[in-house]
């Protein structure tokens, strides 16, 4: 890794500090691809039923704040990553993004839960994404009823302290998708932070990146997860693409100027253990990452620290 030392999701108290842990950080296929030998694939596989580095499972994240936590996006792993936790936890609210299984599937899991054991559960979804959950999961949507699915509103959803918002955001060959903007205003003797979850685009316009990608008064966001398929797709023509490159992310001014950035969304094509390559501040995510939100220091806490503080620049 190129940062600091990073925790599991259990070292984090819920009620310490705000943070997110990484429960899936694959892309829609996870790593290994069950049918590939590559040298990623071959060491994701491990040795003697130990997982390599390169072990990825498809998207959740789950958010906690002041003692609420929530789930953004639920892939088809999401069972399995919500069992590794050292305790039971429902979440108190999940986000669903955009309706292509690796971030959805999960979801099923969750409204059993609804349904079967009686139990409570607020699910979110940009408004043009339920009626394609329904057609997903008829059986969970009563007939000339309220179904389990809310339209996420435009002012957000508070989670504990955090504000989380969906935003659309172009997918390429795919469409489009909607990203997450998570927000916490300075209060209680504790600065306020801005960070934004971007697992599935590509072409973000500058317009929109200085609405949705900044943080207050346009200085740079303090968390962003961007999501990065491969590390180099230039190869590959743009029209059949849908997720950014690392090679394109390094280049986005929008994520140069964010104080933490870590690389999620990682299929075959990333391999974690060639992350030299990455500037200060930067890392690939890892299965069970947790990462703190907090404000990051600005440019001269930076330079006092002995490492360059990246330009502010326009998108």
């Amino acid at each position: 890794m190129n940062d600091d030392p990073v925790t599991g999701p259990a070292d984090i108290s819920p009620n310490q500090t705000d943070s997110l842990t990484l429960l899936g950080t694959g892309d829609s296929k996870g790593v290994p691809r069950f049918w590939c030998a590559c040298p990623v694939c071959t060491e994701a596989r491990g040795v003697d039923g130990r997982p390599g580095v390169n072990r990825r499972t498809r998207t959740a994240t789950l958010l906690r704040s002041d003692g609420q936590s929530a789930l953004l996006d639920a892939g088809p792993d999401t069972h399995a990553g919500l069992a590794r936790l050292n305790g039971p936890l429902v979440p108190d609210a999940v986000f669903i993004s955009h309706a292509h299984n690796d971030h959805l599937l999960g979801l099923g899991d969750l409204l059993d839960y609804v349904r079967y054991a009686d139990g409570r559960l607020r699910v979110y979804a940009p408004p043009e994404v339920v009626p394609q959950i329904a057609a997903r999961f008829p059986y969970a949507f009563p007939a000339g009823g309220a179904g389990p699915v809310q339209p996420i509103p435009p002012q957000g959803v508070p989670v504990g302290e955090v504000t989380v918002r969906a935003f659309r955001v172009p997918h390429g060959a795919n469409g489009h998708s909607h990203a997450y903007r998570l927000d916490r205003p300075a209060g209680a003797g504790r600065e306020g932070w801005s960070a934004a979850v971007v697992t599935d685009a590509i072409g973000i316009p500058p317009e929109l990146a200085r609405t949705w990608l900044r943080g207050p008064g346009g200085a740079g966001l303090d968390t962003l997860l961007l999501g990065t398929s491969f590390e180099d797709e230039s190869g590959a023509p743009l029209s059949g693409r849908s997720v950014y490159d690392v090679r394109e992310a390094l280049t986005l001014p929008w994520a140069q100027a964010a104080g933490r950035v870590v690389l999620t969304h990682l299929s075959h094509g990333v391999d974690v253990r060639r992350a030299g390559h990455l500037p200060p501040g930067w890392q690939y995510a890892h299965d069970d990452l947790t990462v703190p939100l907090a404000a990051a220091p600005r440019p001269s806490a930076a330079l006092a620290a002995g490492r360059p503080a990246r330009p502010q620049q326009e998108p």
